[in-house]
């Protein structure tokens, strides 16, 4: 089975066994970062999506006043609406709502989108948001979306997770996001590391083979050389 790998020299099968080995060590060491990078998505994942429960509990309460008799309809839902405005979780991170048409119900960052048709706004990937929110709560009920969106203080929209849930009882999806550019940028900033860590040390594996490449050839020369003069008669080499 290894016959192919016997009819290399010594030395290139050390060449061979070094360049297999930081190919190793960079695939595992790729895996482990994609792992925990992956677990961070995660964690975001379940933030947001914990944070949006308990928001759209928030909606139910209001909803359930109504129901009750102690608020009208008006009343209840511009009650949790007032309540949604004032809820702020992470780095001052909000919740929205938007109904099943895709018209902007209340969005506390930015007020002149409030009554607005917002199902043909996309991010600069062409991803239509507003159409995935409503899209998701009508199939799923609720579920995660991803797009860009814009930052304060970055130039360009930065990548977003968001979860949605639809309000079947007033036709609302209400939703909220958490931005994952830290996360990407830390990964890729930990994977070049990864790499400069592997190229380096695969550069010097590289000059201590060609070192002993070279003394094992220099050794196998001297002896080829000895033996054949102890072959022709000469025992003085």
């Amino acid at each position: 089975m290894l016959s192919w790998f016997r009819q290399f020299t010594v030395a290139t099968r050390l060449r061979l066994l070094a360049g297999l080995s930081a190919a190793g060590v960079l695939g595992v060491a790729v895996g482990l970062l994609w792992f925990s990078y992956e677990n961070k998505l995660e964690d975001r994942r379940t933030a947001v999506r914990q944070t949006v429960e308990v928001a759209h509990a928030l909606l139910q309460w209001a909803h359930d006043q109504h129901t009750s008799g102690k608020l009208d309809a008006d009343a209840a839902r511009q009650q949790a609406l007032s309540a949604l405005d004032k809820l702020r979780y992470g780095n001052n991170e909000y919740f929205w709502v938007n109904d099943m048409a895709g018209v902007m119900v209340h969005h506390p960052i930015k007020p002149q989108l409030d009554g607005q048709d917002v199902g043909e706004m996309k991010d600069p990937n062409g991803v239509f948001l507003f159409k995935h929110f409503v899209s998701m709560a009508k199939e799923h009920g609720q579920g995660f979306v991803n797009y860009q969106w814009p930052k304060p203080g970055m130039e360009q929209p930065q990548d977003k997770i968001s979860f949605v849930k639809g309000f079947e009882p007033w036709g609302w999806v209400l939703g909220s996001g958490l931005y994952i550019d830290d996360v990407q940028a830390a990964f890729h900033q930990q994977l070049t590391k990864a790499l400069l860590v592997v190229t380096l040390t695969a550069l010097a594996l590289a000059v201590l083979i060609e070192v002993t490449a070279r003394d094992l050839s220099l050794g196998v020369k001297v002896a080829v050389q000895r033996a054949e003069a102890i072959a022709e008669g000469d025992l003085a080499t």
